[in-house]
């Protein structure tokens, strides 16, 4: 990013200043693990929880299945971090349930990395240790962003490309929207889609109606019930003097978060011409899978009276949907948010 950086203040929530693209990590992390158990009164997999915070203390959790759960009368243990003492763990057990689940607390300053977790189970009165162990992850961090061109640079009469790139360690979501300062102007991208090494991407268009000046890149991070927040400036520089300024349009959409495999689901929303509906306009509607480097069409919706449009597509696999309005010689080309559908 080249665009010139402003000094801004963080979040309560845990953020990462950028400097000209560079980023100084602060973070949250949460993250999944599983380990097969090989212990007397487990079985199958450990499923874990379990990461260092940014600010306040976290709740981590480890689920376990229990080998002949009617005999148990009491499960209770403890979970030592890598050089420091072992915390008291809590275990939930219910009559009938096959399955106990362990809660702690984490600290900001505790250590990442393996952790054992001592589970003692009790039957016909005698106790029994079982040693395992739950990985806990590292901070996540915002690592960097980057407004692709840089500056923005309008040009009357067309539609201007405007890529984003933020590289984080550990998030689950990064969601990213670029912000006037000077008006209410906003392009929201959504969830940016997830590739390879932490990187994360999202692209939009800036008609020449955009306002010129000084906007701001809004990312937010999360992983667990943590959101970490990053703020990067840059510019949009007017127009030179030419063919009429495009009338503005914008997109919404509207998918569910997780939808059975197999299953029929909708992709719906609005389209907008200078905050009016947007009527009788034809969209396309992209797909991309998770891991993916290229979005696909998927499919056409034509908006209604009101502006609305819907399709409905069967789930196969992980992955995001972007809707677009394609731009015409009196109106901008506008791509709705990016939306992820997870598969199950």
């Amino acid at each position: 990013m080249t665009g010139r950086a402003r000094s801004l203040l963080a979040a309560a929530t845990g953020a990462a200043l950028l400097l000209t693209g560079t980023g100084v990590p602060s973070a949250q992390a949460g993250t999944r693990y599983g380990q097969v158990s090989t212990v007397p009164d487990f079985t199958g997999e450990v499923q874990a929880v379990a990461y260092v915070p940014a600010h306040a203390d976290a709740e981590a959790r480890a689920t376990l299945k229990l080998r002949d759960p009617a005999t148990v009368e009491r499960v209770t243990g403890w979970i030592v971090p890598p050089g420091k003492q072992r915390r008291r763990v809590t275990f939930d057990l219910r009559p009938g349930s096959a399955t106990v689940t362990g809660k702690w607390t984490v600290a900001p300053g505790d250590p990442a990395g393996a952790w054992r977790l001592t589970a003692e189970v009790t039957r016909g009165g005698a106790p029994r240790a079982n040693d395992l162990t739950v990985q806990v992850a590292a901070r996540q961090a915002i690592t960097g962003a980057t407004v692709s061109p840089s500056p923005v640079k309008l040009v009357r009469g067309k539609d201007v490309k405007v890529s984003v790139e933020v590289k984080v360690k550990g998030s689950e979501t990064v969601t990213a929207k670029l912000v006037a300062e000077s008006s209410t102007a906003y392009y929201d991208l959504g969830t940016l889609a997830r590739e390879s090494n932490g990187v994360h991407r999202g692209v939009t268009y800036f008609g020449d109606h955009s306002p010129p000046g000084e906007w701001t890149l809004q990312v937010h991070a999360t992983r667990g019930g943590e959101t970490l927040r990053s703020l990067l400036s840059f510019t949009v520089t007017k127009p030179a003097a030419g063919t009429p300024a495009k009338a503005g349009a914008r997109v919404t959409v509207g998918v569910p978060k997780r939808v059975g495999k197999g299953r029929w689901f909708r992709v719906h929303g609005k389209v907008y011409r200078d905050g009016r509906p947007y009527k009788r306009k034809k969209v396309r509607i992209y797909f991309k899978a998770v891991g993916a480097a290229k979005y696909r069409l998927a499919g056409y919706a034509t908006t209604n009276s009101t502006g609305r449009y819907t399709r409905s597509f069967k789930a196969r696999k992980d992955g995001y949907y972007q809707v677009k309005s394609a731009g015409t010689s009196r109106t901008s080309a506008a791509l709705s948010p990016q939306r992820l559908v997870d598969v199950r």
